[in-house]
């Protein structure tokens, strides 16, 4: 062998060095990371929401998107990986992570399955339903949506694609800190009765816990943050689809960091929910999240967890660099043994489920059901008077209470089976039985699942936890996991299956809301804290779990489909997405804006990654896309035309609320849609466009002051006569001053109008009169502002002004009390004061 087969040559070895140095400065990050995200919007009109049991509450239109929100991690030495998602909709039913799972290991075999994908949801109670495969959270969707469920798998689906398609070497940072004045325990009296309440400050969690992902070369792929709060700051009175407090926070985040909806590598926010059982954002009073209507409301919850999440961010600085570890487990709930570890009363088993009255009363903080007689805390020691069991249900649906009114109609009929109060469910008096029709309203099968990342660890809740039963979870969960790290435990709620609530016994014994809807009785929890005591034991023994029952898939079993559409119409002169409602020429900032279309049914086509408007702004001498469906100040809105001569036809509203801090310019208002060929069936896109139409900057309200020391006044709304001979201001002497170009304030130079009270414009004769009339602008109701206290600034209370028409003549204040436009110069009497 030759010399320079053995040693390396000059420029090999600085070749070396140089990649020596190089990786000295930019180290592989200690993960593999990834992000994605993708729409679950489903149909936008005429489906029943869920979350509220409110029948009556369908959908009506779009505020904001639905989204799931995806993150791959992956340790690059073992090659574990899992996959966390949390996506804007009420709850994952046990049907949908089957699906998601199915689709999974289609498309990557074994990489994933149900041990390593946890689908969490954020809760929200304004979206449409129908999308299990039970039967209870359909009944508000009157049927199963086989749309809808679609749309959110394979949104779920694609989220988690693009999350492993931009897998990248990278590192993720954990911050945590307290976020007050952002919740309220809705149940103070249940969460008293647990013994260790008083070792806490507050009576629910209010830490948020925020994970920071950034690939290895800088770039920042997303944030996940848990906070147990309700997202219900939108009432049962919404028909709005909206992603609501938690969806908003994340749209504003995106918004900060520019995210592109469109693409598989950008940047998501998501705000995950956590132990938020008992736990309201209505900090100001029932149903009352310190807000005027519902929108203020999520505006003020998700802009409290926003910032929060932002300063958390911005300061994250804990690496996490460890293991990856996860467990996950089948458990069949009804008749599970617990043990006197987990009871403290001996070895006890987990009940058949049932709803209890005080479920139907509705949780009174946040949305009480009002039915006469039925409240929260009913007992079978107090039950008292009920809802009138011997009511038939024709009788109990008119009465307005449909939802609860069905379960107790039926089940006073028999066909739920025996309905008598199950001893094992005391003090629980039984509405209804898991049970029902042969079928069943809630899986009987809980996933459990537990992630560990290094020092966090992740723990999947199927349901909605209060927050001491949480606190007793994570107290667990971290006893047994310290051995391999663990210094933090989050629960991750929501996730993998829906079946209620799950409270401590001691809450489950005072039988409010949230104890009426613990399903399996008052082992519940410690049947949950003996199943994840064997979770994390196994991770610390390194040794597997059994696998438990596998869930049935009952898509099949779907036997009540929900309507769908039949056709679309309109009149024979008229053509779909032709506007029956224009803008108006001009608006200022601060105006909400309205066009109408003849429209479709939104339930043709989702639209799923794509939009039911766009306002389009014009910018450099093009249309380009400035809001759509998915931002918080549109609304696309869906109504049917009541009209007789056409029976089919609708309409949809764009609403359009600009605020001052919208860009002026030139915008137009774009509807897009499908419409449904009753002869053929087959669907068709159209879309239609508003006139173009300028926004303008807020008008602002003055009174202008003689050199007289009087104002001017518009006499009885001006008509011929403009005077200047008031000495106060009154709603005459008050008028609108208004710019016409689209800079963002009036300044010198700038063509204005003044507009009355009454909403006349001045108007500046050839003859040199001045009245104020007219209620459109023309040439002769614009002046060009002279500002003699400030060439360069904008318009500002105290500046000294003069106003010049289109005939070349200026606004004078007379001394005999009249006002006029036929001066050729500027002088004192042709100068007013700004108030």
């Amino acid at each position: 062998m030759s010399q320079k087969n053995v040693f390396l040559n000059r420029n090999q070895r600085l070749t070396l060095l140089i990649a020596f140095v190089f990786s000295s400065w930019v180290s592989a990050g200690d993960w593999l990371v990834g992000s994605g995200i993708y729409d679950v919007t489903g149909p936008a009109a005429e489906a029943g929401m869920v979350g509220y049991g409110e029948i009556g509450q369908k959908t009506k239109g779009i505020h904001t998107r639905l989204w799931s929100r995806a993150y791959v991690i992956e340790h690059p030495s073992s090659g574990k990986r899992v996959a966390f998602v949390s996506a804007d909709l009420m709850s994952i039913p046990q049907s949908v992570k089957l699906a998601v799972v199915k689709k999974l290991k289609n498309r990557y075999g074994s990489r994933y399955d149900a041990s390593n994908v946890m689908l969490t949801a954020t809760h929200t109670h304004v979206g449409p339903g129908g999308y299990d495969h039970f039967l209870m959270l359909n009944m508000t969707a009157l049927g199963y949506d086989k749309d809808n469920f679609n749309a959110i798998t394979e949104g779920i689906f694609q989220s988690i694609v693009r999350a492993t398609s931009t897998l990248a070497s990278g590192n993720i940072f954990v911050n945590r800190g307290e976020l007050l004045n952002t919740s309220i325990n809705r149940s103070p009296l249940p969460y008293s009765k647990n013994p260790e309440h008083q070792q806490f400050s507050h009576n629910t969690d209010k830490t948020m816990t925020l994970l920071k992902f950034v690939r290895d070369d800088g770039t920042e792929i997303g944030m996940l943050n848990w906070f147990p709060v309700h997202t219900t700051s939108n009432s049962n009175q919404q028909r709005f689809i909206s992603s609501d407090n938690k969806g908003v926070a994340s749209m504003l985040f995106e918004k900060d960091k520019q995210t592109r909806y469109d693409q598989a590598l950008t940047f998501v926010a998501a705000f995950a929910n956590s132990n938020q059982g008992d736990v309201s954002p209505h900090v100001c009073g029932p149903e009352n999240g310190c807000g005027s209507n519902g929108l203020e409301n999520t505006m003020i919850s998700a802009t409290k967890q926003l910032n929060k999440a932002m300063s958390l961010y911005n300061n994250a600085s804990q690496k996490l660099s460890g293991h990856l570890d996860y467990r996950h487990q089948h458990v069949f709930m009804p008749g599970y043994s617990v043990s006197n570890e987990f009871t403290q009363r001996g070895t006890q088993s987990v009940c058949e489920g049932a709803l209890g009255w005080s479920m139907a009363a509705g949780a009174g903080w946040d949305g009480p059901s009002n039915i006469p007689g039925v409240v929260e805390g009913m007992t079978v020691d107090n039950e008292g008077v009920v809802w009138n069991k011997s009511s038939n249900l024709f009788e109990a649906i008119i009465d307005g209470y449909p939802l609860f009114a069905l379960l107790d109609a039926v089940s006073a009929s028999g066909l739920f089976g025996e309905t008598d109060n199950d001893p094992c469910q005391y003090p629980k008096p039984t509405l209804v039985n898991r049970k029902a029709l042969g079928t069943e309203l809630y899986a009987g099968i809980a996933p459990f699942q537990l992630f560990v990342v290094d020092s966090l660890a992740i723990v999947a809740v199927n349901g909605e936890m209060t927050t001491m039963a949480g606190r007793r979870l994570k107290r667990l969960v971290l006893d047994r996991l310290t051995a391999v790290g663990v210094t933090e435990v989050v629960i991750a709620g929501l996730a993998n299956s829906y079946q209620g609530y799950i409270t401590t016994p001691e809450e489950f014994s005072m039988q409010h809301y949230e104890g009426g809807h613990t399903l399996f009785g008052p082992n519940t929890l410690p049947a949950y804290l003996q199943v994840y005591a064997g979770l994390a034991n196994a991770i610390v023994a390194n040794a597997n779990v059994a696998a438990g029952p596998t869930p049935q898939d009952r898509e099949s079993l779907q036997i009540i489909p929900t309507i769908g559409v039949v056709y679309d119409d309109k009149r024979l002169w008229e053509s779909f997405g032709q506007v029956m409602s224009n803008a108006s020429s001009s608006y200022q900032q601060g105006d909400s804006i309205k066009v109408s279309f003849r429209s479709g049914h939104p339930k043709n086509n989702f639209r799923i990654q794509d939009s039911f408007l766009e306002v389009q702004r014009w910018v450099g001498g093009q249309w380009q896309t400035f809001l759509t469906d998915k931002d918080f100040s549109t609304r696309y809105e869906w109504r049917r035309d009541t009209a007789f001569d056409c029976l089919a036809c609708s309409f949809a509203d764009i609403h359009w609320d600009t605020d001052e801090n919208t860009p002026t310019g030139t915008y137009r208002i774009v509807h897009k849609g499908n419409w449904k060929n009753g002869w053929t069936g087959k669907v068709k896109a159209y879309s239609g466009t508003s006139r173009s139409f300028s926004l303008n900057t807020r008008s602002q309200r003055v009174a202008l002051k003689s050199a007289h020391n009087t104002f001017l006044v518009a006499e009885s709304n001006g008509g011929n006569t403009v005077n200047a001979n008031r000495n106060k201001v009154g709603a005459w002497e008050q008028f609108e001053l208004r710019k016409l170009n689209q800079d963002s304030c009036a300044r010198h130079g700038d063509s204005v109008t003044l507009k009355t009270s009454a909403g006349y414009y001045f108007s500046a004769q050839p003859s040199g009169a001045l009245d104020a009339d007219r209620t459109q602008v023309g040439s002769w109701e614009m002046f060009r502002l002279v500002n003699h206290s400030d060439e360069q600034g904008c318009l500002a209370r105290g500046d000294r002004i003069s106003l010049k028409s289109a005939h070349n003549r200026y606004v004078v204040a007379e001394s005999n009390g009249r006002a006029n436009a036929n001066r050729t110069a500027i002088g004192s009497w042709e100068r007013f004061l700004v108030q």
